[in-house]
């Protein structure tokens, strides 16, 4: 069977490359122009639409963001299945993924691999937390659905942190896709300008509860001092025990390095103003750099994942979980 999928799959694929560019071309336009007109993140529909890949081929099960995916004015499903289905064709027909979307080994990661195993990883240290927290801080949510799927617990309190267009944006997207957003408080926030965790207080944030913040794909995004302002301020109004579950990228991947002909693709992302800032220096002694980093506000670093380890590049960004401890 595998066989005769790869053989079905190699000429669907030639009979589809014109449809493949056009799709491209559809995804690209939505991604990035409608994006920048709408005044949002383009680096957020990247994501969902790696969510919904994961979930269309069987790696990951995420109903809602297949749903909201199908709403979003910035994204184009016509245009994915155009690009993906000679693979969903041959996923289908062998009950494998070949390629794209893969969940590789551990530490084997490489760039192509940077939405589907970052999800898994923050998945897992989610999983590891959900049932001993009160309150569950989305930082930077973007698309992310985790409030509305297996993670939403009726004793827990929800809030989304972002821009207020993404925000705006997401609440329209959720109510016309049909998803109950009653239990969440979107908090409306710029990283870079203001202090957030004001906001986040009047919105009904109790300092006294253990809490789960996630930050998924915003650091890099982000200055050095705006990190640093975060996790202070998270250390300063969150109960002992407190996590915080985030990645950290290494400075090479943020200064286009990581591999050849990467500072051009990088370039595309100050069309939308989401140029890369911050990094570390992780190509020696990676552990020991982002456990003094934590360290240095007051946070202590646990688990980690260091995608990218054991390739020939090496690691290009860190999933981590660290605790509140003073």
């Amino acid at each position: 069977m595998n066989v005769i999928a790869f053989i079905t799959f190699a000429v669907v694929q030639i009979l589809f490359i014109p449809l493949v560019i056009i799709g491209l071309v559809m995804v690209f336009y939505k991604q990035v122009y409608v994006s920048k007109k709408l005044d949002v993140a383009s680096t957020a529909v990247e994501v969902i639409n790696g969510r919904w890949t994961m979930h269309v081929f069987g790696l990951r099960e995420d109903e809602a963001s297949c749903r909201l995916n199908r709403v979003l004015p910035n994204n184009s499903l016509f245009g994915l299945w155009l690009i993906l289905f000679p693979s969903y064709l041959r996923y289908r027909m062998s009950g494998q993924t070949h390629g794209y979307p893969a969940i590789p080994e551990r530490e084997k990661e490489g760039l192509s691999h940077l939405v589907t195993a970052r999800t898994v990883y923050f998945d897992q240290l989610i999983e590891k937390h959900i049932d001993s927290i009160e309150q569950l801080v989305v930082m930077g949510a973007g698309f992310d659905t985790r409030c509305y799927g297996k993670f939403k617990h009726k004793q827990i309190r929800y809030f989304e942190l972002d821009q207020v267009n993404t925000q705006k944006l997401k609440i329209s997207s959720l109510d016309k896709a049909g998803i109950d957003i009653s239990h969440v408080n979107f908090v409306d926030v710029d990283f870079f300008a203001e202090c957030w965790y004001a906001k986040l207080h009047q919105a009904g944030f109790d300092p006294g509860k253990k809490t789960l913040f996630l930050w998924e794909g915003v650091t890099l995004y982000l200055d050095e001092r705006s990190v640093r302002q975060a996790l202070r301020e998270i250390r300063q109004h969150s109960a002992l025990g407190s996590v915080v579950v985030c990645d950290i990228y290494a400075n090479r991947f943020v200064e286009g390095t990581y591999v050849s002909g990467m500072k051009s693709s990088l370039k595309v992302l100050k069309v939308t103003g989401e140029g890369l800032g911050f990094g570390l220096n992780l190509s020696e002694n990676a552990v020991q750099v982002l456990s003094d980093f934590m360290a240095s506000e007051g946070m202590l670093m646990k688990e980690r994942y260091l995608m990218g380890e054991k390739t020939e590049k090496g690691i290009f960004m860190v999933v981590l979980e660290a605790i509140v401890t003073n």
